[in-house]
């Protein structure tokens, strides 16, 4: 499951980024920490290396999952949300005058940080219009059709989605609680719009069929 699209890690290899590489410093967080807290007011940008992060915005006792980064995602705490390590992480971090003065002397690297940061808009706004308009069941497909699209492998006319996702952090995602997520899963299954073969691992025959349903 990629969020941004562009794996920043592969960017870091390239010879004429060498000298961005080297201004991020290497952090490690053990699983479930808060890394980074909207009062806090850093202005800091990082990479995954390893480990899964998930931002987040927080409200009395609501939670509201804007995204679930992987290696090679990047983001930014000045958004204002919080960031929590959902595995053991590693972070390669830098503070943002680093970086704008990377992006005014390296212009292959300023067109990347453009396309990370358009991606990441258009999934943040999308999420954040699927919270507010959509019900649950109408989110999960969405979501499914979604990483099938953009990660899944096709078999006949249907396509194989390897989600790196726990029933838990799926829940997190669409903005419900795990029993019901696993619920409306389960429903999508015995609805044939979803076949569960392994743990993480699922078919979905008709992905048109599973698309109507987020677009009701």
């Amino acid at each position: 499951m990629k969020f941004s699209g562009i794996n920043l890690l592969d960017e870091f290899k390239r010879p004429e980024l060498a000298e961005l590489r080297a201004v991020f410093r290497e952090r490690r967080y053990p699983k479930g920490q808060i890394i980074f807290y909207p009062e806090r007011g850093e202005n800091l940008v990082f990479v995954i290396a390893e480990g899964k992060v998930r931002v987040y915005l927080g409200y009395e006792d609501k939670e509201f999952t804007l995204a679930i980064l992987a290696p090679g995602d990047l983001y930014s705490t000045h958004a204002g949300c919080y960031i929590q390590s959902l595995e053991d992480t590693i972070l390669l971090i830098t503070d943002v005058q680093s970086v704008k003065r990377c992006m005014s002397e390296m212009p292959t690297f300023t067109r990347t940080m453009v396309r990370v940061f358009g991606h990441i808009m258009q999934n943040a706004f999308s999420i954040i219009g699927g919270l507010a308009f959509k019900d649950i069941y109408k989110r999960l497909a969405e979501f499914l059709v979604k990483e099938a699209v953009e990660s899944g492998e096709p078999e006949g006319n249907g396509r194989v989605l390897r989600l790196d996702l726990t029933i838990e952090q799926l829940a997190q995602v669409v903005g419900a609680t795990r029993q019901t997520t696993s619920t409306l899963l389960n429903d999508m299954v015995r609805a044939g719009l979803v076949k569960k073969r392994s743990r993480g691992i699922f078919f979905i025959p008709n992905l048109e069929a599973l698309r109507s349903v987020g677009e009701e």
